[in-house]
């Protein structure tokens, strides 16, 4: 039993501890995954249902197929659950009001995002053309920001909280060489504003009992990174600590840890997945 220390306030109250199995779910809830065709996405997406919630996928049309087939293996592999899909572009205002609206018709709310869309470029160096660096930021950053205003509207209107996750990156902690042996310029800047706007988001949505953070994960081979030479790989992995890359399932658990009460008291916060990359 709780302990009171002031009867007038909850502030000073003492909660016994409960049950991390209790908070530890998604049971009832509705989630938005972006992103939802690339290993991350998918994985967390499936993270979320086998939590309890259902989910939707949204990626680009391109990917419509693939999202089809991640569904049906979803709905598969955890019985009751019900998955569904969008399509879209997170760089443009109207395609993402579109699809955040579509995505709350086919679930009836959203209660979880995972804001996880973004892009890298293997040629990215301090001499990149605008128009690649204005690509580039138009989906790390103002998709993040466009995709999480939105949601975060949605579940203002349902008025019971939410939780939403950003992906930032390892690369918003350090700036570490691109393929062409150069240091990245462009995805580091643009992760680095994601880990800031998810405090700004944090701070202005959690009067509303909405809990923005953000992962920062290290190199994990998860489709973003296709275009990479294997032998810069290979060199890559040797600055890890840990020596290897990173796991799926070892971003998709913290996203979704993010997701329930479990994190609670977590607003704002960054957490860095990366093997120990970061420690120098």
């Amino acid at each position: 039993m709780s302990e009171i220390l002031c009867k007038d306030s909850k502030l000073f109250s003492v909660k016994e501890y409960t049950s991390l199995k209790e908070r530890f779910t998604l049971t009832g809830k509705m989630a938005l995954v972006t992103g939802g065709a690339g290993g991350i996405g998918r994985s967390s997406a499936q993270a979320f249902a086998e939590l309890g919630a259902d989910v939707t996928l949204m990626d680009i049309p391109e990917k419509e197929s693939y999202l089809k087939e991640i569904c049906s293996l979803i709905e598969e592999r955890f019985p009751g659950r019900h998955a569904y899909f969008v399509t879209g572009d997170v760089s443009n205002q109207e395609s993402v009001e579109q699809f955040v609206a579509n995505a709350v018709e086919k679930m009836g709310s959203v209660d979880v995002l995972h804001n996880n869309a973004g892009i890298i470029l293997p040629e990215d160096c301090a001499d990149l053309p605008i128009e690649k660096w204005n690509r580039l930021m138009g989906i790390n950053v103002n998709g993040i920001m466009m995709v999480g205003r939105a949601v975060a509207n949605q579940m203002i209107k349902q008025e019971r909280g939410g939780a939403i996750v950003n992906t930032a990156s390892m690369s918003a902690h350090i700036i570490n060489p691109s393929p062409n042996e150069e240091y990245g310029f462009s995805y580091c800047a643009s992760k680095a504003a994601v880990m800031s706007m998810t405090k700004s988001m944090a701070a202005n949505y959690i009067k509303y009992g909405i809990r923005v953070n953000s992962v920062s994960p290290g190199v994990v081979i998860s489709g973003i990174h296709d275009n990479y030479p294997e032998f810069v790989l290979k060199e890559a992995a040797k600055a890890v600590p840990i020596h290897r890359f990173g796991y799926l399932d070892e971003i998709a658990d913290v996203v979704a840890f993010l997701a329930t009460e479990a994190a609670s008291f977590m607003v704002g916060t960054d957490v860095l997945v990366d093997g120990g990359q970061c420690i120098n």
